[in-house]
């Protein structure tokens, strides 16, 4: 029999959690509610004020900032838009880690595993939801040109257009949308209904969740601006804008279902890139372009 003596018993308070291989207290912490509207307002301002200077500076060098010149070469105006969006993120990255003390893609809820599972779903819907928006618009007044028609007057025009909106445009707006704008409604409205007793804001302080009310008014004033966005480029005809708020409610759905922006973007892209692949078929890959 060994003289060594006996171990202490462990106290149950100082156990470690073993889910986690550092101290609980460390793990459990208060909730991290981000992004909040004021990320959002940050992350619109900073994209508004790229895209204006980029536009600007791209107009100025092409045509010695002359606006009515401007349509005449289209594809300066699809180049400034991509140049504008990477600068936006080329600072809204570093600048977001920096604030949330987390990845950029963490913070809007990313998670490219929830989309990679589901992928050939994804991408069935967001053509599904293309073919029928399609179809609804065959029964409603619809603007005779719009500023996308602008944009493919010429075979490089419309390619850079098709690789703006199936590739980029996108994903910068399921960024700005279901990523910042979404969670960003939803937190305002669980903290305006927060019940203000002890309870209730520990309940805040613990969790991150959002309630069903909250994602119901986050979704539905989200995707108001998400229609509202596009006003200019439909010149506000009711009908289109109405299918692109429907549109946004179907995105938003997916993202809440997923927890995963990664899973609406790749739903928007089948979307925009059915449209694109329709027309680049009527036009004979832009070539045909009267045929629009």
């Amino acid at each position: 029999m060994s003289d060594l003596p006996l171990p202490e018993p462990v106290r149950t308070d100082q156990a470690l959690d073993i889910q986690h291989d550092t101290d609980p207290a460390d793990e459990h912490g208060n909730a991290h509610r981000i992004p909040h509207l004021g990320h959002a307002l940050l992350f619109f301002s900073l994209m508004g004020f790229c895209i204006l200077v980029v536009q600007v500076l791209v107009l100025f060098a092409v045509h010695g900032f002359t606006p009515p010149a401007a349509m005449q070469h289209p594809y300066a105006l699809a180049a400034g838009l991509m140049i504008g969006y990477a600068l936006t993120f080329a600072i809204a990255i570093p600048a977001f880690r920096a604030i949330w003390g987390l990845p950029f893609l963490r913070g809007i809820s990313w998670t490219w595993r929830a989309a990679r599972l589901r992928w050939w779903k994804l991408l069935l819907l967001g053509c599904a939801l293309s073919v029928i928006a399609q179809l609804l618009e065959r029964f409603i007044k619809s603007p005779v040109t719009s500023d996308i028609s602008q944009l493919l007057r010429n075979p490089l025009a419309a390619w850079l257009t098709v690789i703006l909106g199936t590739l980029i445009a996108p994903v910068v707006e399921e960024v700005a949308f279901r990523g910042f704008l979404l969670p960003a409604l939803a937190t305002a409205y669980d903290w305006l209904a927060l019940d203000r007793t002890p309870a209730g804001l520990h309940r805040w302080l613990r969790g991150a969740d959002h309630t069903l009310g909250a994602l119901i008014f986050g979704t539905l004033l989200s995707s108001f601006a998400f229609a509202a966005l596009h006003g200019t480029q439909l010149h506000w005809a009711i009908g289109p804008l109405v299918i692109l708020f429907v549109m946004s409610l179907a995105f938003s759905a997916v993202r809440i279902r997923t927890r995963s922006v990664a899973a609406s973007t790749l739903v928007h892209v089948a979307y925009d890139a059915l449209i694109f692949v329709e027309v680049a078929i009527a036009t004979a890959g832009f070539h045909h372009l009267d045929k629009l």
